[in-house]
């Protein structure tokens, strides 16, 4: 068996363990690492300069971008408009059926959840002086919870994944300029 069927294989064999890693930084480790093989095949096949681009652009620029991405996103920060036993505050200490949702989706992604009580300092939109995430609203006609947050996050989608089972929570994803808070 040649040495370029061998890494094929093994490029096959990470590309099926990166769809299936749900660690960030083993994401990104193996990422850089197929980008590695990829360039190593690349050069075998006589295209050193694509090669050497993959390696600079795919094994490091990438990689390094996705690790500044991730370590900037430390915080999940969510608006509360709701007065009700959904984000139920007892003596201090928040509670209810939405702050365990929200507890077990950052605890999934290693983020810390930070509610922020509407009424506790001015906001300038979902999107605007805070970076916020996530607002939660409640629908007075239907009585449904209302999580609203960014159409271009990673993290919307997944919380929709999430929650799509559960009764009386709607996800609202919104582009930059539709916000309201």
């Amino acid at each position: 068996m040649s040495i370029e069927i061998i890494l094929q294989v093994i490029m096959i064999i990470i590309a099926i363990s990166m769809i299936k890693t749900e660690n960030n930084l083993n994401l990104i480790i193996l990422f850089s690492a197929f980008s590695l093989i990829a360039a190593g095949l690349y050069f075998m096949y006589n295209s050193p300069d694509v090669a050497l681009s993959e390696i600079s652009i795919g094994s490091a620029i990438i990689p390094l971008i996705f690790i500044i991405a991730i370590s900037k996103q430390k915080e999940f920060v969510v608006i509360n408009h709701l007065k009700d036993d959904f984000l139920k505050d007892n003596e201090n200490e928040i509670a209810g059926r939405g702050y365990e949702i929200l507890k077990n989706f950052c605890n999934h992604y290693d983020l810390k959840l930070k509610i922020i009580d509407s009424k506790e300092s001015h906001i300038h939109g979902i999107f605007r002086e805070k970076n916020i995430d996530l607002i939660i609203d409640k629908c007075s006609y239907t009585n449904n919870y209302i999580l609203k947050g960014k159409e271009s996050s990673i993290l919307m989608n997944k919380l929709e994944q999430m929650t799509k089972d559960i009764d009386n929570i709607i996800i609202i994803k919104e582009g930059e300029n539709e916000t309201v808070d």
